[in-house]
């Protein structure tokens, strides 16, 4: 063998090495449009030999694999490289995606003698695609819906303000409750938020009076994300009402949140019993009244019983299976006091 023998054939070798480590399959055809040559073909192709006897339409469906013949013609005609990209749908499996790149080969004398076809497998970019479009696309509707949510508290918590003071201080706290409880489910990739630690966010800011923080009893299930929202602003509502006129004002009696398993799903209970009578009426409480009684339950599908004594507060509320899991916690947090934040 002379040197240029084999130089060209160790050459050759080298770049059939490097197409095959690269993942690129590569494809050459004649100017009638026949195949003459394919080189490391992606394992979801049928056998090489049925390639080279019909083209095209051996990998793809009729529809693309006409796309893909137009798309050969047109740079055959004009001259100008393309890249186009064709899907691959095989019966029982997930859909693939590939990438060819077309361009004209032309001799010495610059006429056209074929095209090289350069196809890379795309899937895992267009997967990557559709999980952010479909993320943005969650992201877009949960904020439609938080917008929605602070449209409405803040048109009701001004109806029922009676000073520019007051509305602020009681939207305030209510945005900020949203916040704590979008963070969590933001902390949990969007996903089941813990009751306790739900309960901890809106709580513990409230909860600074030695003994007086509420005590946690019963199972810890996971809540969606919605349902977090909501009953973090009804449990902010009783916290922040508890501040300010009941056992977490006074540092006296006691506070229960108790979650028990019922048919179908949980009942959350907040039961607050002071020292001594010092509630006010169920109507100084305003828009928190109508978050407890109303909001909340119309938005979680849910029943709830809210009422205000001398002798108390008490709020319950049945959630439905949909809304929460029964994954127990570990047996250690069945009951707990809420640590003190604030």
């Amino acid at each position: 063998m002379t040197a240029n023998g084999w130089i060209v054939e160790h050459r050759t070798e080298s770049l059939l090495r490097g197409i095959r480590s690269s993942g690129v399959c590569v494809i050459y055809l004649d100017t009638d449009l026949a195949v003459r040559l394919v080189e490391n073909p992606p394992s979801s192709w049928p056998p090489t030999e049925h390639i080279l006897a019909t083209g095209d339409v051996a990998i793809f469906d009729p529809f693309t694999a006409e796309r893909v013949l137009a798309a050969k013609r047109e740079v055959l005609a004009q001259g100008e490289p393309q890249r186009i990209e064709a899907p691959l749908r095989r019966d029982g499996a997930d859909l693939l995606w590939f990438e060819l790149s077309i361009e004209q080969d032309r001799d010495g004398a610059d006429d056209v003698r074929g095209l090289f076809v350069a196809v890379t497998d795309i899937t895992h970019v267009k997967r990557r695609e559709a999980a952010l479009r479909d993320l943005l696309f969650e992201v877009s509707h949960r904020s439609r819906n938080m917008l929605a949510i602070l449209q409405s508290v803040l048109g009701q918590t001004a109806t029922n303000a009676t000073s520019v003071i007051e509305f602020e201080e009681k939207f305030r706290g209510r945005i900020a409750s949203l916040a704590q409880s979008q963070d969590l489910i933001t902390y949990a990739n969007w996903q089941s938020v813990r009751f306790r630690r739900l309960a901890e966010a809106q709580v513990a800011p409230y909860s600074e009076k030695d003994g007086a923080s509420p005590i946690v009893e019963g199972p810890d299930p996971q809540l969606s994300p919605n349902t977090t929202l909501h009953l973090g602003l009804a449990l902010h509502e009783l916290a922040a009402n508890s501040h300010a006129f009941g056992v977490l004002a006074h540092g006296a009696g006691a506070i229960e949140i108790i979650v028990a398993p019922i048919d179908g799903g949980f009942r959350f209970e907040w039961i607050e019993t002071p020292d001594s009578p010092i509630f006010p009426d169920v109507e100084i409480w305003g828009f928190g009244r109508t978050i407890l009684q109303h909001v909340v339950p119309r938005a979680l599908q849910s029943d709830a019983v809210f009422t205000v004594r001398p002798d108390g507060v008490r709020y319950a509320l049945d959630l439905p299976n949909r809304h929460a899991d029964d994954t127990p916690p570990p047996p250690e947090s069945r009951s707990s006091r809420l640590s003190a934040q604030g």
